[in-house]
């Protein structure tokens, strides 16, 4: 299996790859918080106050007849779930690259699907997924 990434850590791991959720794109949004202070008689001034959010964005599309069958969304949605039954035992899920690069620690935000090919009996022929991470923000030691 090819692996483009992988989302989790032991045995709550998902894998993206073109045998399951294969990913078409990959955005990512940085910011960093320059608020305006409005002065009399001169331009605004900012000040530096930290990092804002970071995102990821994940664009793919999954063909269930083709190859990792029906269940691949809702074994990310599972994977999202978890933080619903640990509690405060919920744990952020280490992002790494298909080229071994650790992005660190993510957490699940958002999921949209579309399923535009439908086939017999309502079966999805095709499923297109976003899959929204945000950066957990560990503390600096």
């Amino acid at each position: 299996m090819d692996v483009l990434m992988t989302l989790g850590d032991g045995s709550t791991t998902f894998r993206f790859a073109v045998d399951t959720a294969a990913y078409q794109s990959v955005k990512r949004k940085t910011e960093w918080r320059w608020p305006a202070q409005d002065r009399l008689w001169a331009d605004p001034a900012r000040q530096f106050t930290g990092r804002g959010t970071d995102e990821i964005t994940l664009d793919g599309v999954i063909l269930p007849a083709f190859r990792g069958g029906v269940g691949q969304i809702n074994a990310l949605r599972e994977l999202a779930d978890a933080a619903l039954t640990q509690g405060a035992g919920a744990r952020p899920l280490t992002l790494v690259t298909g080229y071994g690069e650790v992005l660190g620690r993510w957490v699940i935000t958002g999921l949209d699907e579309e399923q535009p090919t439908i086939g017999e009996r309502g079966a999805a022929l095709e499923q297109r997924f976003s899959l929204t991470l945000a950066a957990y923000g560990d503390d600096i030691a």
